[in-house]
């Protein structure tokens, strides 16, 4: 029973539409191994995250870093 998680950071791991943050991340790693065996609910229970939040907003778009950000030149042609 393997569920699908994405690492962020060293201590945030994303699962669906919620993104975990841990104290250390050697607490984040047996978070990820404990998903390989048990459910979202028992790992978060065993290696309790210190704060959980929504990973997109009511807009829909997603949170976190954005990538890269392109803004138009100053000046030049209109």
């Amino acid at each position: 029973m393997t569920i699908a998680a994405d690492r962020l950071y060293d201590t945030e791991i994303k699962i669906a539409d919620t993104i975990y943050t841990f104290d250390a991340k050697a607490i984040a790693d047996d978070f990820l191994q404990c998903l390989i065996t048990d459910s979202v609910q028992a790992c978060a229970k065993n290696h309790a995250p210190v704060s959980t939040r929504a990973a997109y907003d009511e807009s829909g778009e997603p949170k976190g870093e954005p990538g890269s950000i392109i803004s138009p030149s100053m000046g030049g042609m209109p």
